[in-house]
Formats: C-alpha cells, sequence, structure tokens
C-alpha cells in the first residue's frame, strides 16, 4: 500500500506488497530474518555493510563485463560467467548448478539453465526479450523466458520461487496458481550499477539473497523460506494499511464536507443544505470528488495519464504545476493557506480531462469516464475550496499515519486496485451523513441500520473471489480455448459474458476480466504466461465487451466503473464507455416477458400495511374482469413486448470498436442516450406491472391505481390526464423501489424475437455467460428494533416484543406531532418492505425461494440461475442455508434433480474472512450449471476455513445419493470426508426415514410436531415468581395451583436433556449466568433427590398449554421433544427430552406421537443418530425437516425380538426397561411411568448406573442400524466434546471404551445366538419391561 521508492525496482502483480519492499529495503528490525545472523553473518554485524562491501566488488565486474561485451558481443556465455554468476554468488548463491538438461516435471521439458537448492534459475544472454520468444535461442526459442519459468513454477511441486535475469535485468518469481496475471519482482540492473543506485542495491541484497529462498524447515520444503513468511507478514500490512485508508478516505469526506459548507463564498450551498439539498446527494457529490481525487493519484503514478505524445515541455509544465504528485507534495510539507487557487487548479485538470481535446500544452488528452459532467457534481460545481481544505483532504487521502520506528507513509497508488477501492466502498456505505449548522461542521457518521445496511453488501477477500472463478469461470475459458484455430478462440473468449447483478465495486468483475484478458493475450501473442502490456492491451476489449454490473445504490455502480477502468487503463486513450454495461437497479424487483404476457395477477392486489383491505378487495375484482383474453406469447392484448430493435442498437454500443478518442466515446454515449428513449415505452410498462404489486390501495388513491386495464392503456400510448397520473404513480414507485428488467436493460443478453423458440419460465432467449457474485444477506423483513435504534430507542430497547408493540402503537396515539410524524414513518417503512416482499412472494419472479422469512440472499441465487444461459455457469457466495435450510429446499432440490450442481464448499468463519459477520456463521461458495449443462457428479467440502483447504477435503456425490439422503426436501448433507458419507449412506439404505412425506405410511409413527410457545409472540402469557406472588397460588412441585387453575412451568431447552428433565434451573441463576444464557446444573446430589424439581422463569396458563395441545389426540400428562437449538461441533447436537406436562418455549420442539415414545426417544437418542444428524446440519437449528429425514426403526421392528436377545422378548420391552430407569428419577414424571405399566417409585440417580443404561441403548442401536465395530469406533471418535469432557472428568474415553465393550458383547451374543446378559444388577427397571404407551 505505500509507495516504492526505489527506480530500479518494478513491483508486478501481488507477488509482495510494495509498501513490504519498502520495509525490506529499510532493514526493519521487526521483519522476521531481518537480522544478520539470518543472512549468514555474525551477530551485530551490518547488512548494510557487507553489500556495501559486494557492490563496491561488482561495479569492478560491472565495468569489466562492459569491456567484454564490447569487443567480444553479447553471448549468452560472457553474460553469465562474467556477469550473473559472479553477482549470484555475491548474493549467496553458491554453488549455482548448471542444468544441460533442464528440469522434467511430469515429463514436460523445462530448459532452464541452472539450478540453486530448489530453485530454479535461468540465465540468458545480454538483452534477451524475458517477454517473448527468441528465435534460436536455448531456453527462449519455444517459450518466453519469463513465461517458461511460470510455467515451470505453477506445475512443480518442489519448485516455489524461481530467478530469471538476462544481464540487464533481474526478476523473482514466484508459483502464480493462486495469482491472476504477471506478478514479479524486477531488478533494473544496468540502472543500479551504471546510475549507481547503492539503495536499489542493498534492496536486491536484502530481498533476493540467497538465505530468503531457502528452506528453514526440510519437512515444509520451500514453503518455509524466509520470503514467503514476508508475503504472510505483507498480507498482515496490507490489511492494516487498507483499514487505514479506508480511515483516511472518511476523515477525507468530513474534511472536503466541513470545508465547502464553511467557506465565506459558499453561502448558497449553505442555503441550499437547508433547502433542496439532501445531505445524502452532497455526500455522493463528496463521494464522486473522491474517486475522482484517487483516480487521479493511480493514473498519473502508473504513468498512464499524460499522452505518450507529449512534449517534455507540456510534461514539465504539467509536473511543475498543476500534477498529482505536487498537490501531494505540498500536502505532506502541509502548505496550507486560505487560497483557494489549488483548488481551482484541481478544477481545471479534472475539467481538461472530461473534454474531447484535453490540452495538449499540458499532455493532457480528454479520458471522460468519471471526469464527465454529470448531476453528481452539480452541488458542489461552483463551490470553493480553501488550499487548507483540500491539501488536508489530500493529505488524509495519500497519506498514512506513521508506524512505530518510521516516519509516515506515502500510499502506493500504483498499485491501488479494485481490492482497496471494494474494501474502502464497504466502509464508506456505512457512513451517515450529518450537518452541524452551528458549528459549520460536516460529519459522516457509522450508525446501525443505515445504507450499509439497506444494501447488505460484505466485501469478499479476494482468496475467496478466485476460488470461486476457479469453479465457475475457468471450464468456459477452457472450453473456448479447446477450439481449433486462435481466430475462434479468441473470438469464443470475447464472446463470453460476464455479470454481476449486485456489483459493488467490482471486485468479482475485475477478477473474472483479468481471468479473461490473460487467456485472450495468451492467444494473441501464443505464450501462456503473456506479457503484462499484452495484457493490458486485451483488457481494454475485456471490459467493454465482457463484463456486466447491477447495483442497487449508484455510487456503488459508480465505483465499478472507476474500477473497470483502472484495470482498462492505457496512456493517451479514452475511459470507456461503460454506461451500457453498469446499471443501475434493484436486479430482484422486475417482470419478465412471460409475466407481462400473463397479466397483472390478482395476488398483486393484497392489502399491505397501510392499505385499506375493503379497496383492495374491489381492486381486485375489477383487474379479475379486465383481466382476459391473452394473445400469442408476444403480445398482452396487443402490446408488443420483443425486444429486437433495443437488441440491435444495443449490441452496436456494446461491440463497437474501442474507442481511440473521447469523441468515439461520445458517439457511443449519444447512441446511448437514443437507446434510452427507446427504452421508455417498454419500461413504463414493465414498471407499471411491478407497480400494480406495491402501491398504496386506499380511498385516496382507488381511481388512480394500475390494474390490467391501465396498463394496456398506457402500452397503447394514451395522452389522458388519466394516464397521465398513472405514469407519475409509475415513475414515484419505479425511483422508490428501483425497478430492473433485464430484458430491457440488457436486451443484446436477453432478446425476446417476435417469433421463435423462447426459455418458457421467462419468454426470453439467451442469458450471460457467466453470473458471479456475492450478494447481499438480508432478511426482507423489517425489523423493529433496527428501524427505532437511531429513532427512538427507548422502543428499540424495549423489554420484549410485546411492550415494543404498545410502545409502537402509542406513538399513533400520542398528541406530540414528533411522535406522529415518526409513527407515519413507520407506517411507511412497513408499507415498502412489505411491498418488497410481496413483489418477490406474489409476482411469479420466485417460484422456488419467494417463500417463508425470505434472505435477499436466496432470491438472488434465483435470480442468477434465471439470468444464467443455459449452457452458462454461475457462481455465488451465499449462507450455507441456501442447501440445507428448509425455506430453500424446493430450489436446491430442482438443482439436484436437473443435475446443474457443480459444486457446493462450504467455509466456517471461524478465521473471520468476514471480519462484520460471526464466527460461527456458516457460507458457501456454491457453482450452478446452466440447465443445459448436466453435472453426474458435485464437488462438496463443508467446514473447511480458508480456500486452500478445499482441494484435500473435496469429495463428490451424484445426484441420486442426496436424494436417498433427503428425500423429502432434496437438501444438501454436510459431510466432512467421504468415509462420512459412505457410513451414512450405507445406513439410509439400512432404514428408512422417520416421516416420508407424500408417501402412503409414510408416517408410521403418527408424528405431530410443533413449536408449543414463541417467546417474543406470546410473552403476554408468561409470568413470573414475583407476578404470581400475592394471588394465592400454592406450590405444588414448580407447578402453583389456585382452586381449579393451575401454572405450569414453562419449559426452555437448556433445562433438560437426555433422559433429564432436571438438567438445570432458574433457581440460583447468576446475572452473569443469565447474560451468558446458561443456568446453574443439577448435581448428583440434587438428582438424588426425586422432589427436588427445577424451577422455571416462566409460567403458563394450563389451560394456554390444552388450547396448544387441542385436536392432537394427545392424552398423556407428559410430553416430549428435542432441543431446537444446537450445532454440529456442540458436545451433542440432538437432544431430546421427556418431561412432566408443561409449557415449552420456542427453544424446543415438542411432538406427539400414536405409538410408544420410547422407542423413539431412545433411538433419537441415540449417537448413531446424532452422528447421522451432524451429517446434514449447517446452521443452529434443528428444524423439523432435519428431523423428519432422520433414520428411524419402523415401529414394527420393535414388535420383534432384539438379535443379541433372540428369546428375551420383544425389543420394546428391552429399550423401554432401559429408557423408564434413565427417565423415570423424580415423582413429577410418575405419569409417564404409569403409561408405561409401572407403578414403583422414581429410579435413583446412580450416575455409573446411567452410564452403563446409555451405553447399551446406543451400542443397541449401532447394531440395529447395521454399523461395523471400525466404523462404531471412528464415529465415537467425531464427538470431540464428549471425550474432552470424559478425559478432564475420568481420564479416559470413557463414553466410547463403555458402548465398544457392550458393542463387542452383544456381537458375540449374535455370533453364538445366545442371550446377551446385562452387567448390570439389578437389571434395567428391576427387570421390568413395560408396555406400549
Amino acid at each position: 500500500m505505500t509507495a516504492v521508492t526505489y527506480p530500479a525496482v518494478r513491483v508486478e502483480g501481488g507477488l509482495l506488497p510494495a509498501g513490504l519492499v519498502q520495509r525490506i529495503g529499510d532493514g526493519a528490525a521487526e521483519l522476521p530474518g531481518a537480522d544478520a545472523a539470518s543472512y549468514g553473518l555474525q551477530s551485530g554485524e551490518s547488512v548494510r555493510r557487507y553489500a556495501n562491501r559486494s557492490y563496491a566488488y561488482l561495479q569492478d565486474v560491472w565495468r569489466d563485463f562492459a569491456r567484454h561485451r564490447a569487443r567480444s558481443g553479447d553471448s549468452t556465455r560472457l553474460t553469465r560467467e562474467r556477469w550473473l554468476l559472479i553477482l549470484l554468488r555475491e548474493l549467496g548463491y553458491d554453488p549455482v548448478e548448471a542444468l544441460p538438461g533442464g528440469i522434467t516435471v511430469d515429463e514436460k521439458p523445462f530448459p532452464v539453465s541452472h539450478r540453486w537448492d530448489a530453485v530454479p534459475v535461468h540465465l540468458l544472454g545480454w538483452g534477451t526479450d524475458l517477454d517473448r520468444r527468441t528465435a534460436g535461442m536455448r531456453g527462449a526459442a519455444a517459450a518466453a523466458p519469463h513465461s517458461l519459468m511460470q510455467q515451470l513454477l505453477n506445475r512443480s511441486e518442489q519448485h516455489l520461487w524461481g530467478v530469471v535475469a538476462n544481464g540487464q535485468r533481474l526478476r523473482l518469481l514466484r508459483d502464480s496458481t493462486s495469482l491472476v496475471g504477471v506478478a514479479y519482482l524486477e531488478f533494473d540492473l544496468e540502472a543500479i550499477f551504471e546510475g549507481d543506485l547503492f539503495p536499489d542495491f542493498v534492496l536486491l541484497y536484502r530481498v533476493a539473497h540467497a538465505t530468503r529462498l531457502a528452506a528453514r524447515d526440510a519437512a515444509a520444503g520451500p514453503s518455509s523460506c524466509l520470503l514467503e513468511a514476508w508475503r504472510t507478514e505483507g498480507a498482515k500490512q496490507g490489511e492494516r494499511a487498507l483499514e487505514q485508508l479506508r480511515d483516511g478516505v472518511e476523515a477525507a469526506l468530513e474534511i472536503l464536507g466541513t470545508g465547502f459548507l464553511d467557506h465565506p463564498d459558499n453561502a448558497a450551498l449553505r442555503q441550499r443544505i437547508d433547502a433542496t439539498l439532501s445531505l445524502e446527494d452532497y455526500k455522493r457529490s463528496l463521494l464522486r470528488l473522491v474517486y475522482r481525487l484517487l483516480f487521479w493519484f493511480v493514473a498519473e503514478d502508473r504513468d498512464a495519464l499524460l499522452d505518450p505524445a507529449a512534449t517534455p515541455e507540456a510534461r514539465r509544465c504539467y509536473d511543475t504545476y498543476f500534477s498529482a504528485r505536487r498537490l501531494r507534495e505540498l500536502a505532506l510539507r502541509r502548505r496550507h493557506s486560505g487560497h483557494g487557487d489549488l483548488w481551482e487548479s484541481v478544477r481545471l485538470v479534472f475539467r481538461l480531462l472530461g473534454e474531447e481535446s484535453g490540452n495538449p500544452a499540458l499532455g493532457l488528452p480528454g479520458i471522460g469516464g468519471l471526469y464527465e459532467p454529470g448531476p453528481l457534481d452539480k452541488p458542489i460545481a461552483e463551490a470553493s475550496l480553501s488550499n487548507t481544505a483540500l491539501l488536508r483532504a489530500v493529505e488524509a487521502l495519500a497519506v498514512l499515519p506513521a508506524r512505530k520506528g518510521a516516519g509516515r507513509q506515502r500510499v502506493d497508488f500504483q498499485h491501488l486496485g479494485a481490492e482497496e477501492l471494494g474494501s474502502v466502498y464497504e466502509s464508506l456505505l456505512e457512513l451517515r451523513p450529518r450537518w452541524d449548522p452551528a458549528a459549520r461542521r460536516f460529519h459522516a457518521e457509522r450508525l446501525a441500520g443505515n445504507e450499509r445496511k439497506t444494501t447488505g453488501s460484505y466485501y469478499t477477500p479476494s482468496s475467496l473471489v478466485e476460488c470461486l472463478l476457479d469453479s465457475a469461470l475457468d471450464p468456459l475459458l477452457d472450453e473456448a480455448t479447446a477450439l481449433p484455430t486462435p481466430e475462434e478462440r479468441i473470438k469464443a473468449l470475447l464472446d463470453l459474458t460476464v455479470c454481476d447483478p449486485a456489483c459493488g465495486s467490482g471486485h468479482f468483475l475485475i477478477a473474472a476480466a483479468r481471468r479473461i484478458a490473460k487467456r485472450v493475450a495468451a492467444e494473441e501473442t501464443d505464450e501462456l504466461e503473456p506479457a503484462p502490456d499484452a495484457v493490458r492491451s486485451a483488457m481494454r476489449r475485456v471490459v467493454a465487451r465482457c463484463i456486466y454490473g447491477v447495483d442497487v445504490n449508484e455510487m456503488a455502480a459508480e465505483l465499478a466503473k472507476v474500477s473497470l477502468w483502472l484495470e482498462a487503463m492505457e496512456p493517451g486513450r479514452p475511459l470507456g464507455y461503460l454506461d451500457a454495461n453498469i446499471r443501475v437497479g434493484n436486479s430482484l424487483l422486475g417482470v419478465t416477458p412471460k409475466l407481462l404476457k400473463d397479466g397483472i395477477s390478482d395476488a398483486a392486489f393484497t392489502a399491505l400495511t397501510g392499505d385499506d383491505k375493503k379497496v383492495a378487495t374491489a381492486l381486485k375484482r375489477q383487474n379479475a374482469d379486465e383481466l382476459g383474453g391473452q394473445d400469442t406469447l408476444f403480445h398482452v392484448s396487443g402490446f408488443d413486448v420483443a425486444n429486437t430493435a433495443l437488441a440491435n442498437a444495443a449490441k452496436e454500443i456494446v461491440y463497437a470498436k474501442p474507442p481511440t478518442s473521447l469523441a468515439d466515446v461520445h458517439v457511443q454515449a449519444r447512441r446511448a442516450k437514443a437507446l434510452e428513449e427507446d427504452r421508455k415505452p417498454a419500461k413504463l410498462i414493465a414498471d407499471a406491472w411491478c407497480a400494480a404489486f406495491v402501491q398504496p390501495k386506499t380511498q385516496e388513491t382507488r381511481l388512480s391505481a394500475i390494474t390490467q386495464q391501465v396498463l394496456e392503456r398506457l402500452a397503447k400510448g394514451e395522452a389522458t390526464l388519466e394516464m397521465h397520473r398513472a405514469e407519475s404513480l409509475v415513475d414515484e414507485l419505479s425511483q422508490q423501489y428501483r425497478f430492473f428488467h433485464w430484458h430491457i436493460e440488457f436486451p443484446h443478453i436477453f432478446r425476446v424475437p417476435e417469433y421463435g423458440p423462447v426459455n418458457e419460465a421467462t419468454g426470453w432467449q439467451g442469458g450471460f455467460s457467466c453470473v458471479l457474485g456475492n450478494p447481499p444477506w438480508e432478511r426482507v423483513k423489517l425489523q423493529e428494533q433496527e428501524f427505532f435504534a437511531s429513532r427512538e430507542p427507548e422502543i428499540a430497547n424495549a423489554k420484549n416484543a410485546a411492550a415494543r408493540k404498545k410502545a409502537i402503537a402509542a406513538l399513533a396515539a400520542s398528541d406530540e406531532p414528533a411522535k406522529q410524524t415518526l409513527y407515519a414513518e413507520w407506517i411507511a417503512a412497513l408499507h415498502e418492505a412489505d411491498g418488497f416482499s410481496h413483489l418477490l412472494r406474489s409476482s411469479g419472479r420466485y417460484p422456488l425461494t419467494g417463500k417463508g422469512d425470505i434472505n435477499t440472499y436466496s432470491v438472488f441465487t434465483e435470480t442468477a440461475r434465471v439470468i444464467l444461459h443455459p449452457r452458462g455457469q454461475l457462481g455465488i457466495i451465499v449462507p450455507t442455508g441456501i442447501a440445507t435450510d428448509a425455506t430453500t429446499q424446493d430450489f436446491f432440490k430442482d438443482l439436484v434433480v436437473t443435475k446443474s450442481l457443480v459444486s457446493l464448499y462450504d467455509f466456517e468463519n471461524e478465521d473471520r474472512i468476514f471480519p462484520n459477520v460471526h464466527n460461527q456463521f456458516r457460507f458457501a461458495l456454491f457453482t450452478i450449471g446452466g440447465r443445459q449443462r448436466q453435472v453426474e457428479r458435485i464437488s462438496l467440502v463443508f467446514r473447511v476455513r480458508q480456500a486452500n483447504q478445499i482441494g484435500p477435503r473435496a469429495y463428490s456425490l451424484v445426484p441420486d445419493e442426496i436424494t436417498l439422503l433427503n428425500p423429502n426436501t432434496g437438501t444438501c448433507p454436510a459431510f466432512l470426508s467421504r468415509r462420512d458419507a459412505e457410513i451414512t449412506l450405507g445406513i439410509y439404505r439400512r432404514v428408512p426415514v422417520l416421516w416420508r412425506e407424500g408417501a402412503p405410511d409414510g408416517n408410521p409413527w403418527g408424528l405431530s410436531l410443533m413449536s408449543m410457545f414463541h417467546m417474543a409472540n406470546d410473552s403476554g402469557l408468561f409470568r413470573t415468581a414475583g407476578d404470581l406472588a400475592d394471588k394465592a397460588w400454592q406450590v405444588d412441585g414448580n407447578v402453583l395451583i389456585r382452586d381449579d387453575e393451575l401454572m405450569l412451568p414453562l419449559y426452555e431447552a437448556k433445562m433438560a436433556h437426555h433422559f433429564d428433565h432436571r438438567y438445570s434451573t432458574y433457581d440460583g441463576a447468576t446475572q452473569e449466568q443469565l447474560n451468558k444464557g446458561t443456568l446453574p446444573r443439577f448435581d448428583d446430589a440434587a438428582h438424588a433427590d426425586p422432589t427436588h424439581l427445577p424451577v422455571p422463569r416462566y409460567w403458563v396458563a394450563e389451560a394456554e398449554v390444552n388450547s396448544r395441545l387441542a385436536g392432537r389426540s394427545w392424552r398423556h400428562r407428559w410430553l416430549f421433544g428435542w432441543r431446537k437449538i444446537a450445532r454440529a461441533v456442540d458436545e451433542r447436537t440432538l437432544v431430546p427430552f421427556i418431561v412432566p406436562m408443561s409449557g415449552v418455549g420456542d427453544s424446543a420442539f415438542v411432538a406427539t406421537a400414536n405409538r410408544s415414545a420410547s422407542g423413539v426417544v431412545a433411538n433419537l437418542s441415540s449417537f448413531v443418530a446424532d452422528y447421522v444428524l451432524r451429517q446434514k446440519v449447517s446452521g443452529a437449528n434443528l428444524n423439523y425437516f432435519l428431523i423428519k429425514q432422520l433414520p428411524v426403526l419402523l415401529p414394527e421392528r420393535y414388535d420383534e425380538s432384539a438379535p443379541w436377545a433372540p428369546e428375551g422378548g420383544s425389543l420394546d420391552g428391552w429399550i423401554t426397561a432401559r429408557v423408564l430407569e434413565l427417565t423415570y428419577t423424580a415423582y413429577d414424571l410418575a405419569p409417564y411411568a404409569r403409561d408405561l405399566g409401572y407403578d414403583g417409585p422414581p429410579f435413583g440417580w446412580d450416575p455409573g448406573r446411567r452410564g452403563l443404561l446409555r451405553a447399551e441403548l446406543d451400542a443397541a442401536y449401532f447394531h440395529l442400524y447395521g454399523v461395523d465395530r471400525d466404523d462404531v469406533d471412528y464415529i465415537m471418535g467425531t464427538f470431540k466434546v464428549v471425550r474432552q469432557k470424559d478425559e478432564a472428568s475420568h481420564g479416559e474415553y470413557r463414553t466410547k471404551r463403555l458402548i465398544l465393550e457392550r458393542y463387542d458383547a452383544m456381537a458375540a451374543a449374535v455370533r453364538r445366538g445366545a442371550s446377551y446378559v446385562t452387567p448390570l444388577d439389578p437389571p434395567p427397571s428391576g427387570g421390568f419391561e413395560g408396555v406400549k404407551a
């Protein structure tokens, strides 16, 4: 991030961050390996002094080599022997081994000349072109020397770093399979020794010394070298610098915002802020100025700003008086003043860059792009700014804070790319502008629930982006480059189209463009590793033709264009026209030709918050009457939805030759403006269709409502006052919701012909070749706490949902205007959120994901699939719930059934890849093929933390195996390894699922599942001990009685566990425990008292409990269920329980059954069932669909004998005896014992005996599931927390030992045909074997 100040050093790509190179050159003592000893010197010696000694010697060698060249010519042998080998010896490479046969990797020869240790070294003759082939020269004829070395490093696992040198230049290269594009560190040897650049030689000595490349750990190999350690340090330094850059941009915004508003000449601007100019628009204007400044800095530092044809005089004039470099120097020296001449010079430069003629006298070409005047410029277009404010802002942007032990650092704008810009973008969206007129201060504050939240954007690390491109884009590139001729291959590459439907700063688009451009350049140069100039040339065409993006935030779209312009910038060339490629709108809200053809559905007229239900019903009837005889697929009651003319016009713009002048760009812009006019009629109809769903439906708006007839009249262009009102309403709603219609915005991608085949679901042909992105992960439902957090904190912080709703209702009844206004804002926000949700659910756009509690990531994923070409590929980063959750099960099942799923790579966020996302959150890299790409095997991996862990842990499944594992939902299992998959698949082939939906007798246990009480929504029904203290309630255990009324305890999941309804209690709970969500647990002594019962937090009326159970034919005075909240990494994931009749909170599910519950409870309590569930859980909620699809024994199996007790009665009796003793430990569960036929007292609490009882049950179910002993051993090894607790308490993994011992004893009984003999005395439940309850 910090700039390199070494003229003979070139940092290309991301090999080593420039700021780190600077620190290495400075000899930063805090860097690993910076000490003298690591260079092979004595401790305390000076690396710089030794470098000086070598430099003095090498200067003589250089002069001698120059004399020999003058006499003998520039031969390879002379360059090696008289110069390069001597140089390498001084750098510690001694001896360097000559390689007459080169190096062979996988039977492919690489004719490199030398090797030192594991470092290939390729030494060539003086001045040999490193980036192009040289005919007839060994090591340069078949491939360019740089390309040759890069291919070797990429292919070989034994070689990580390499050296290429031609006498003039020396390059350090590294295996670049994790990089995109060329990356190296180059030293200009000729400049160093001819120009006497000793500091540059010191850097060469420090960074390229052999000790930097030597393996420090023989087992780890080359990856243990110091250069790798420095790369790791560089990444950390880059993160710190990014944080500082973000801080600098935010500071610059405040400085500029205050500077303009505080200037005495800007009274008109201050008045507009108070009247017609919103603070958000002012902030956007400031952001555009910051973008311009950053782009200016970057272009100048890359030597890409001035016209290559500029005269030396013009360059000197620009550098001396107008350059960004001069401005930054002044800022660094803090030459502040109240004058405004610097701002005027900046405005002049920006104006000249936006004019076709530029200014030849300053060497400035007209480049256009973000320097073209636009609406965002207007707020500050004529405003004044003092030198002080400008220089302070420039200093904030261009200078990082001082590092410990060093001075302030300049930002390395030469290497500032899309990654840094994207990171800055994420932080800028969090800022909310505020103007303090009294203090004349502009503030950009970070508040929850603002623009950052509504966009739901998360900046994506490059490692994830590149990994996703590997699976989604590379197969398309490989197909394109498999064509017979270079011309065909180049055309196929340039015909690819890549889109990010929520593009943000364009990170994915930049990465995709780099890959495509590198392939194009490789074809054009016939080099697998083309030179940077060739890639940059290709990039300009790729960005113009292949790259598309959409974002709901216009400043994000602007930044995406800035990122693309930076990447495709060529000196003297204008910035390409990208408005046709990067569009602004909500890519989720729109209509397809098919939906337009069907007309406005009755579903549009649902009453939203604030609507009049009677009016909505009347509109629905009216629309039904109007909706009639549809014509062909391409017409709705006579109006045409074909887009052929739009498509041809759009293609002419996008496929135009890259412009060579700003005048060419303006020709494209004029064509685009004409296209916008042509779009308007089609957009009006499409917007009106969407508006029908979200329009207000009240008595006041009744006559202007949009119905099918209005839609048709608008299509006919009817010019009446009524239609004018309708158009105004549509325009207002379109601006509010930002409707976006893919076939109108990108008509050349989504063609709607007059005749011919189209996609039946959408009504268009085509789509994008590749869709990429990391879309917002936000709930659509408006959250009360978020809305009121900054507006009325007391409401946001209400003790529960009921209190919050009451406080909101009080706003409406208040006499205070401010509260009435706040309530009106709340209702308007609810209506907008309801409208958003209503369009997603009811428009027909989202048949697979538009249901349940919608999260934007799921509908974005369905959108991405809809806009994908049938032969294309989609790569997206979304929560893992896309594959495992009930709300998205239809979508995922369709992927499996249609064989569209390519890969799913699941990540835990434990390494905080996304710093602002909870560390336990799970997300996935998700790759899908188009409907015409059949995928036979799906690549999967789960619970990795970094992208480099995917390869070693990936495995594959066929679609039918997913269907076997989850027949109801088709959702994805979450196996950690192929062995887990094989064990689980084997179980499912032997044991049916608990509840097969849609199948005859698919619910053999007669189960009915429910969530009894919602802790927030039902909070008004709950009573605390304090609420009941003075109302004559008598205590009976933990039940409260008053006359015929009963208040039953409200069980929460954390109060019960396996075979233990007395697991924990609120009695004696400390505030610290309550804050952590934990409770005091019953110890063995408390468990031993059968009258000692847990105290709940709340009680609930028995009548309310009975009402929840009504209609379920449940006549028992006890309940069974399981914890809802659990994770695959917890001690146990599936925690069933049996509790006395009580209320149960929503942290647990309750089940009723028409068969004995003992078998189900024992089965679900087993380790084997828990293990299977862990293969499916990705989040923390054990929803119904997960339990329903667990393998559970049929009821009939319990009527048979146990395999290990062929003559010992039924399996049910054997199981029940153990479940009864484990469960019935207190008198309040006597009804359960009686239902089993047992009339005795509770059983004693003996931890050792209980351990054996549970071991017998677990061993039994392992046998019943057909799991062999090795797999039992393996399964038990996966319960790491159980093992850790056992080892802490018993010094061994006791649970596993007991289960394996019982398993072996049962197996022995089965082999003998005899009955298993329990070691328990007395036997379980005293020999009682029970009856079915």
